[in-house]
């Protein structure tokens, strides 16, 4: 028996309707931060697939479960639920969080169903869009730059945009923090790829020069904002080859 006095709001469900009806049959719906996940089943139907162990995540779950129904779809719950306990370091749950985000990744398809995994990621492109005021909680505005990486589908050629966050959880941090400009690629290095190089002397033999740290311009192109500031690796592009 339900006990929850929660109703989705009118706008709530505007927004379910839109966002539900999109998902494709079978993707995997993981909200930020809720601990549960959704695989949609059918046109009119969802499925719990995993619950953490905590009450909020219960909580979420019962408020899913009624905007799901006041748009329609059904809720199906396994006997078999996968829980998890998260663990207590709050660094450790958003570590396991995200590990599980990227699971999900690796079962994103393109339209005509070619895991978007199994295309070349290296040769994804980095797209600036535009700048927007964003508002923040001071009632003031900062400048935003937003972006889009494309990737080409290997099976149909279909050019596919996807925002950079989740083009993170599909690449990877090696994939993701590299851009090619149009004359040079830059390939960010960690904090103990640096100290390797210092250890090996990299610094003191005179190949400083092959390292960079980026603005947020390069000979007058826009750098992607998750790579300003990082030191990185620069090398010559074939004259062939374009960002």
């Amino acid at each position: 028996m339900r006990t929850m006095e929660w109703q989705p709001t009118s706008e709530l469900i505007d927004w379910g309707n839109d966002h539900f009806g999109k998902m494709a049959v079978d993707s995997i719906w993981a909200p930020d931060d809720s601990g549960v996940q959704y695989r949609k089943m059918s046109d009119n139907s969802y499925a719990l697939v995993f619950m953490l162990n905590h009450p909020m995540a219960q909580e979420h779950h019962m408020k899913f479960t009624l905007l799901m129904e006041a748009c329609g779809y059904t809720m199906e719950e396994p006997d078999a639920l996968e829980t998890v306990t998260p663990p207590l370091d709050p660094m450790a749950q958003a570590e396991m969080q995200y590990n599980a985000k990227q699971e999900i990744a690796q079962s994103w398809a393109c339209e005509c169903g070619f895991p978007l995994a199994n295309n070349d990621l290296e040769k994804s492109k980095y797209e600036y869009i535009e700048t927007v005021d964003a508002d923040t909680s001071n009632g003031t505005t900062v400048p935003i730059d937003l972006w889009r990486v494309v990737i080409g589908c290997a099976s149909c050629g279909q050019d596919i945009n996807m925002d950079p966050d989740d083009y993170h959880l599909l690449a990877g941090d090696d994939l993701f923090m590299r851009w090619n400009s149009s004359t040079h690629k830059y390939v960010a290095q960690t904090r103990e790829q640096l100290v390797d190089y210092a250890e090996g002397g990299a610094f003191d033999e005179g190949i400083a020069g092959m390292f960079t740290i980026l603005g947020k311009m390069r000979n007058g192109e826009r750098v992607p904002p998750w790579m300003w500031g990082i030191t990185s690796i620069q090398t010559h592009l074939p004259l062939h080859e374009e960002e």
